[in-house]
């Protein structure tokens, strides 16, 4: 066995260095499929319990038990919201090539007609309404250019991000099915490797754990519960059941707004078309039902559920903070899109793990005479 006390420091240094060089190249190398396999694994660490029982019960070997679960998790989870998103390009599709019949369709005197009658409705006095009409004389064609390039726009973007998902859908599947069979490999390679106590290193691993299985199950279940439930509603007022549910159970995992993004908009068309009763229902339900019961209710008492059981007693870092939850999801959704309101917290959450590793490496030496 080599003397480690023996070797010379330059040689040290130099292996670090190395180290780093690699793990950046690896980095660079693999900076487009981040987000795919970031989400396998946040998927696959909160399902692993379920591989393991399926495993045990069916007596499967670890690439047949991987296949199912990868399988699984497509069609439970994957498959909806690659719906959703294609329904949307088709659903967009359809009202571009709508507007564009309709304003084909208008003169310069109808559509100004259409204004001014819009603008007797609105709360302005009458010298504020024939200057609005005015204004929207003189540059009406401008006031169409935009609209027609606004619809395009759209068009193309969620057809360029439903491409970018379909994509993002294979990546993170063949993922799955790797990280269900070769996982335990991983877990004990990086104990190997890691210059860490193998204690450290368990406690980082089970918080990571415990933080994807919160999530995931959390989030999932709420999702369907509102999605299921405005599904339900939607299908007694005659409205496209499916599409609004599966959008409703997606609109869920944005903090803050969430759902309201789908249910407002439903309701204000409802009461434009004249269904005044229908429209206060959605509102009532959006609001009381998915936003107070499902969202502020039973959300919290699942989090609190699901992390008794956890290895680490529920410790969940920084889902114990609300700020430090909303704004990590936020800034997941600007950094990676949809996918990333799943990344944020956990990001958040790991990093308060390290420090909280740091914190026990080290406190006999951290100042806390002044706290």
């Amino acid at each position: 066995m080599n003397d480690k006390s023996n070797t010379p420091p330059y040689q040290e240094g130099f292996l670090v260095a190395l180290i780093v060089l690699a793990t950046a190249g690896l980095i660079w190398l693999f900076l487009p499929f981040l987000p795919a396999l970031f989400f396998s694994l946040i998927v696959a660490t909160a399902t692993y319990q379920l591989f393991l029982k399926l495993q045990d019960r069916w007596k499967l070997t670890d690439t047949h038990a991987a296949t199912l679960m990868s399988i699984l998790i497509f069609f439970t989870v994957i498959a909806p919201i690659t719906y959703l998103l294609v329904e949307i390009s088709l659903r967009a599709g359809e009202l571009y090539g709508s507007v564009q019949g309709w304003v084909d369709a208008q003169d310069t005197e109808s559509l100004k007609k259409i204004y001014t009658d819009t603008a007797k409705k609105l709360p302005f006095n009458l010298g504020d309404q024939t200057a609005l009409i005015a204004q929207i004389g003189e540059n009406l064609n401008k006031l169409i250019s935009v609209g027609k390039n606004t619809v395009i726009f759209l068009l193309r973007s969620v057809l360029g991000n439903t491409a970018g998902f379909l994509t993002f859908v294979f990546l993170s599947v063949f993922a799955l099915f790797f990280f269900y069979r070769d996982g335990d490999d991983v877990a004990r390679q990086i104990k190997v490797l890691s210059p860490l106590p193998n204690r450290y290193d368990e406690m980082l691993m089970v918080r990571f754990s415990s933080l994807a299985t919160v999530l995931t199950i959390s989030v999932v279940i709420v999702a369907v519960l509102q999605g299921l439930s405005f599904g339900i509603l939607m299908s007694f007022m005659g409205l496209p059941a499916l599409f609004l549910g599966i959008g409703i159970a997606v609109t869920s995992f944005i903090p803050v707004v969430g759902s309201a993004l789908i249910w407002i908009p439903v309701a204000a068309y409802l009461y434009i078309q004249g269904e005044a009763w229908q429209a206060v229902l959605v509102a009532v339900w959006g609001a009381v039902v998915m936003g107070f019961v499902i969202d502020n209710i039973l959300r919290p008492v699942m989090i609190q559920k699901i992390s008794k059981g956890l290895p680490d007693g529920g410790n969940l870092g920084a889902l114990d903070h609300t700020l430090l939850t909303v704004l990590s999801t936020l800034a997941g959704l600007i950094q990676f899109g949809i996918i990333g309101m799943l990344f944020g917290p956990v990001i958040a959450a790991m990093a308060i793990a390290i420090f909280d590793v740091y914190e026990q490496m080290h406190g006999d030496r951290l100042d806390r005479d002044n706290c």
